[in-house]
């Protein structure tokens, strides 16, 4: 864990005002504009932010507490989640945040929020994807056969759709591995 990590945790554990303004100014931005995306206000991000930093108190307040994921993953993890209950809860329907990612608050947050993050990472690399490449790999994460992905693409042959495939698996490892958060993950 780094030591920003652990001041982060330290002042939230010790009711530090200092620390605490200091993450209030560090994630409370992003956090309001995921909130204000996702159809509420400032008042409602800062409600969500410090019903999180309550959540993560009483978490770090367990000795066997181990953070194994970056701070703001776990911040926004729980945050997220609360404000998708919340918005749940007023629709009384399932609710989709614009970000289609889905966190649940349960034992062993943090894998579930470091997985998450890899999921995001990876979409994000997808996204920076031609068109046609995005099809391809679309298709063929959805387990369509070759001689289909070849008709719907209006392609040359199979081996043509194959070659392609296997070429945009690897600009989008390539894409993966290029973003910083890859090597935090891959710690």
């Amino acid at each position: 864990m780094s030591s920003n990590q652990d001041l982060h945790l330290q002042a939230i554990q010790t009711n530090n005002t200092a620390g605490l303004r200091k993450l209030y100014q560090e994630f409370l931005p992003r956090i309001a504009n995921f909130i204000r995306k996702n159809g509420g206000s400032n008042d409602d991000a800062k409600d969500v932010f410090q019903e999180a930093l309550v959540i993560i108190y009483k978490k770090a307040k367990a000795p066997d507490f181990k953070l194994t994921s970056g701070f703001y993953t776990l911040l926004y993890g729980i945050c997220r989640n609360i404000w998708g209950n919340q918005l749940q809860k007023k629709s009384r329907s399932e609710v989709t945040l614009l970000d289609d990612y889905k966190y649940t608050l349960e034992p062993g947050l943090e894998p579930l929020l470091e997985d998450q993050e890899k999921s995001r990472l990876f979409w994000d690399a997808f996204k920076q994807l031609g068109a046609d490449c995005q099809n391809i790999l679309q298709l063929f994460f959805a387990k369509v056969k070759m001689v289909k992905i070849v008709e719907q693409l209006n392609l040359s042959s199979v081996s043509y759709a194959k070659k392609r495939k296997f070429q945009c698996k690897e600009k989008l490892i390539q894409l993966v591995k290029a973003d910083a958060r890859f090597l935090e993950l891959a710690r």
